[in-house]
């Protein structure tokens, strides 16, 4: 009977055990008030990471597998990103609601001399719609990330269109967004995007999906990663999600929003249409 008691104490007392180690609260714009969505939240260098819903809600927790000496980071595209120390955090705000500003970045935008005449087209990564070979996802991929290196061989090179196909999926919605970084020694360094680029898919959708790009003018001369970040899921506890890819070339995969990149030999099928 004892350890019966002890058993349901324990159940009920779960709920605040798991508060006393989270942090939650929204993202917020500083200038407008107006909550942010799809905020990358994670510890810098570590598989433990979030992103913001569409409302700018979020919850990450910081249990004892995160050091004091460990860093959080918000970040998302068109704002500065903020930087906070766990153990200061754990002092002042564990368990309890905390809201976050983030203050709108101005980049300077490059200017691009653009030949009027473009008739080379060209498909760049790893274009496929075969059943045959998969990288799967599950439903607790928030914010993880996988993507191809883009062989750029000419100077304003403008990507038009990205692809992908989906072999199986069970989920009632998906949201992703789609994330473009430099290269940096053969590593993804920063983003160079200025927008936010979101792709929904549907009910069970599955087949090719295809992502116009022309709209936010973006022209690279040199390689790049372009990649599909797991943003947003429903339901968001279970499901599968299976995207064709190639037996040859590499994939850069992320686990959470501010780990390290890693380089695996399957070549998960996303391709773009690209023009010079």
């Amino acid at each position: 009977m004892k350890r019966c008691v002890f058993f349901i104490l324990f159940l009920l007392n779960c709920p605040v055990l798991f508060a006393q180690t989270s942090l939650w609260g929204m993202v917020i714009d500083t200038g407008s008030n107006k909550p942010i969505p799809y905020v990358s939240i994670g510890i810098i260098s570590k598989a433990r990471g979030t992103v913001s819903d569409i409302n700018g809600e979020y919850k990450i927790s910081l249990d004892a597998k995160i050091a004091d000496d460990d860093t959080l980071r918000f970040s998302c595209i068109g704002y500065q990103t903020r930087d906070f120390l766990v153990g200061e955090l754990r002092k002042k705000y564990l368990g309890m609601r905390l809201d976050i500003g983030l203050t709108k970045s101005v980049k300077e935008l490059k200017q691009v001399v653009i030949n009027a005449k473009r008739a080379n087209v060209k498909i760049l990564g790893y274009p496929t719609t075969s059943k045959l070979l998969g990288v799967g996802f599950g439903a607790n991929s928030i914010g993880s990330q996988g993507g191809v290196r883009l062989t750029v061989k000419h100077q304003n090179t403008n990507l038009e269109s990205l692809s992908f196909f989906i072999i199986q999926n069970s989920f009632e919605s998906l949201t992703f967004r789609v994330n473009i970084y430099e290269m940096v020694d053969g590593k993804p360094g920063n983003n160079i995007l200025n927008d936010n680029i979101i792709v929904k898919v549907g009910d069970k959708q599955s087949g090719k999906i295809t992502v116009d790009l022309s709209s936010y003018n973006i022209y690279v001369s040199k390689d790049v990663l372009i990649a599909l970040e797991w943003i947003g899921a429903k339901p968001a506890t279970s499901g599968t999600l299976d995207v064709a890819a190639v037996v040859f070339g590499s994939t850069y995969f992320r686990q959470a929003s501010q780990y390290l990149w890693k380089k695996k030999g399957t070549g998960l099928g996303i391709s773009v249409k690209a023009n010079y």
